[in-house]
């Protein structure tokens, strides 16, 4: 059974910046609220006309040039967001139709801000099984169409920004690199802690959204702050150590350890908790903000790219997510 690795890894950020005083004229908040809370001082938004396919379309583009494969070579696509296109289908098929792939099997997943990982774990298993050869994992957001700056909401709005990540899983002919676990968690009792209530199914009524909907908020994100941080913090400490036990190693052998960008004070608490050296760790969350499922693949190219991450390196990947969901993944680059 072969082995898989992370073979190319791309981004793309839209260009326009949105600086926390240019988020002030939107809701109302301050630069010193926004940086003392979340850590975060500006993000990208997309222009009106952009969508999470067009972001992912170019994260893609360059994953692929990085892996040194054309586009035709690749047999799965899959993708991850929680900002679609369109309500259906699922965002993967707008996708591979602007990366011109017709024919091969595309896939979507839910899985918020852990995206890459389980990403990562669907191609790992589907590369040692021999079923596909390469597979391009996706993870776009255009989180800034779905900011709601009202009291309700503005303790998220804060923090989001756009962006997309993408990565090339397939076969190592290096028996040392590779994927070498990957750690999935899911806890749905906490469901509603962060969650969009509507349009849905479960509003006990035939209608999956309304007008009301619309007016009492219940088309945006609601957040209870302070369980998701605290869930955040635990969750991705205890998902990072569970990667060093099953591997046999400690913090000490973890060349960059890449977490998920939630909140810069979030990664504070996670670093202190698992004892990670400061330098170790990647972190842009001041700069990009949180982009949910993209910010872990940005921040994974962006450390190749700036030369934290070189071959040979050990990489420790973790994230936390809605539902609630964690993960982490442990790679030999």
């Amino acid at each position: 059974m072969p082995q898989s690795r992370v073979v190319g890894t791309g981004h793309y950020l839209p260009p326009k910046v949105v600086t926390n005083f240019d988020v002030m004229k939107m809701m109302d908040t301050s630069d010193e609220f926004i940086v003392t809370r979340t850590g975060v001082r500006e993000r990208r938004y997309a222009e009106a006309d952009v969508s999470a396919s067009d972001l992912a379309a170019l994260a893609c583009r360059a994953a692929v040039e990085d892996a040194g494969i054309d586009m035709k070579d690749i047999d799965l696509l899959i993708m991850n967001t929680i900002t679609p296109d369109a309500a259906d289908p699922g965002c993967a098929f707008f996708l591979q139709d602007k990366l011109d792939l017709p024919g091969i099997a595309v896939m979507d997943i839910r899985q918020q801000c852990a995206g890459l990982i389980y990403g990562l774990a669907i191609a790992d298993h589907f590369v040692r099984a021999g079923t596909y050869r390469y597979v391009l994992i996706a993870c776009s957001e255009v989180l800034s169409k779905r900011i709601d700056g009202s009291y309700d909401g503005r303790n998220i709005a804060i923090l989001l920004g756009d962006g997309a990540g993408a990565a090339v899983v397939g076969p190592s002919d290096d028996g040392e690199k590779g994927i070498l676990s990957t750690i999935l968690h899911g806890d749905g009792s906490h469901a509603k802690a962060l969650y969009t209530a509507a349009p849905g199914s479960a509003l006990g009524r035939m209608q999956m959204i309304t007008k009301d909907d619309i007016d009492a908020g219940r088309v945006h994100f609601r957040m209870d702050g302070r369980a998701v941080f605290e869930h955040g913090v635990a969750r991705m400490s205890e998902a990072a150590l569970e990667s060093l036990e099953v591997n046999g190693l400690t913090m000490d052998d973890i060349d960059v350890l890449i977490p998920h960008q939630a909140n810069l004070r979030m990664l504070e608490a996670i670093i202190e908790r698992t004892g990670a050296p400061q330098e170790k760790v990647f972190v842009n969350v001041e700069k990009y903000g949180n982009i949910a499922s993209a910010c872990l693949p940005i921040a994974f190219d962006q450390a190749r790219r700036s030369g934290m991450v070189t071959g040979g390196s050990l990489v420790l990947l973790v994230a936390f997510g809605s539902g609630f969901v964690w993960a982490s993944a442990l790679l030999r680059m």
